[in-house]
C-alpha cells in the first residue's frame, strides 16, 4: 500500500511517497520559507505592468512579489490580501531571483502561514510514517540517497540509457542518450521520463530531445509510453521528426533539481546535518565543512544548536580537507 515516509529534519522537512517499495515522489520544504504556496498575507501594491493586468507587490520583509490579476479599483499603495500560488525561484544560468506569484483573495480571508510539508501530506489522506533519527533510516532504505544524487547531477539512469535534466532560464531541457537502437531507447526513456518528472517535482516548460525516429508510428508509440508512465497532469505536443517533444505542467515550487542548483551550499550542509544526526557512537562529533558551508552555519547557529540538542552530544566544526 502506498505510504509517505516523513522526516522533520534540521532546516527542512523531507518526505517520500513509497509505492511497491520504491520512491515515486520526493519532497523537500525548507523551514524558513515564509512565502511558500498557500500562505495568505497582506501586500502593498506597487507599479502595474504595462498591460495593467498584474502588478508588483511589496511583502512584509521588503522583498517583492507579482500579483495577478490586480483587484478592480485597487490603486498603487493599496493594501491587498493575497495568496501565494507559486514560490520564489532562482532562474538557472542568470541567478536572477524570480519573485513569488500571488493571486488576490477576499479581504475577509483569514491570514495564515504557509502549510508545512506535513500539513500538505495530511491533507492527502495517505498513511504517513514518521521517521526518527534514532531508528532505521527508512528513507535511505527506500532509495532516498539515489534520488538526492539524481537531483545533484541531473542524471537519471534507466535500462540502456540516461536522462540528463538541465535547468535553463526558459525551460527544463532533457537529453536522452544511450547505447541501444533508437526506437528501444526512446521507448525506455519515455517511461523513465514520466517517472522522473513525478519523482523530482519537475514543472513548467519541459523540452525533451528523444532520438530522431522517421516512422510516425514509432513516435506515437513513444508518446503512448510516456502517457502511461506520466502520473502528473500536463499538456504535451507530439514528437516531431527531430525527436523533440514539449511538456507543460504546473510549477508551484522548484523541483528538487532546481532546489539543488539554486543553492548547492545549503543543500549540502543540510544533508550533512542529517547524516550527523544519524551518526552512531558517543562523544563529540566533528563536522568537516567547506568554507562556504561553515559560513552558512555561522549565519544559522540554531541549526547547530538543534543538532546538539537532538543527539545529546557536542558538535565541533573543522575545515574540510581534500
Amino acid at each position: 500500500m502506498a505510504h509517505w515516509l516523513y522526516e522533520d529534519g534540521i532546516g527542512e522537512e523531507r518526505a517520500a511517497l513509497i509505492e511497491r517499495g520504491r520512491i515515486v515522489e520526493a519532497c523537500i520544504q525548507r523551514h524558513d520559507d515564509a512565502y511558500a504556496v498557500g500562505a495568505v498575507l497582506d501586500v502593498k501594491l506597487l507599479a502595474r505592468s504595462a498591460g495593467g493586468h498584474r502588478a508588483r507587490a511589496l511583502l512584509s520583509d521588503g522583498s517583492e512579489a507579482m500579483i495577478q490579476p490586480v483587484p478592480k479599483g485597487a490603486s498603487e499603495g493599496a493594501i491587498v490580501r493575497a495568496q501565494v500560488m507559486r514560490e520564489a525561484m532562482i532562474e538557472p544560468g542568470t541567478r536572477r531571483a524570480k519573485p513569488p506569484r500571488l493571486k488576490p483573495v477576499p479581504s475577509e480571508t483569514p491570514l495564515r502561514a504557509a502549510p508545512r510539508l506535513i500539513d500538505r501530506l495530511n491533507a492527502e489522506g495517505i498513511e504517513i510514517i514518521r521517521c526518527l533519527a534514532g531508528g532505521l533510516d527508512r528513507l535511505a532504505d527506500a532509495g532516498w540517497h539515489e534520488v538526492i544524487e539524481e537531483a545533484e547531477t541531473g542524471q537519471v539512469a534507466f535500462a540502456g540509457g540516461l536522462l540528463t535534466f538541465s535547468p535553463t532560464p526558459a525551460m527544463m531541457v532533457v537529453d536522452v542518450d544511450g547505447d541501444v537502437v533508437p526506437r528501444a531507447l526512446a521507448l525506455a526513456a519515455a517511461a523513465a521520463l514520466g517517472e522522473a518528472i513525478r519523482r523530482h517535482g519537475v514543472g513548467g516548460g519541459i523540452v525533451v530531445d528523444f532520438p530522431a525516429l522517421s516512422d510516425k508510428a514509432d513516435r506515437n508509440a513513444v508518446v503512448e509510453a510516456f502517457d502511461a508512465a506520466m502520473q502528473v497532469p500536463c499538456e504535451r505536443t507530439a514528437i516531431n521528426g527531430f525527436g523533440l517533444m514539449q511538456i507543460v505542467a504546473r510549477r508551484p515550487r522548484a523541483s528538487l533539481i532546481e532546489l539543488h542548483a539554486a543553492d548547492p551550499v545549503r543543500w549540502s550542509l543540510l544533508g550533512q546535518l542529517r547524516s550527523a544526526e544519524r551518526s552512531d557512537g558517543t562523544g563529540p562529533i566533528m563536522l568537516a565543512l567547506a568554507p562556504a558551508e561553515s559560513a552558512l552555519l555561522d549565519r544559522q547557529p540554531d541549526w547547530l544548536e538543534e543538532l546538539q540538542r537532538r543527539i545529546g552530544r557536542p558538535v565541533a566544526v573543522a575545515p574540510h580537507r581534500t
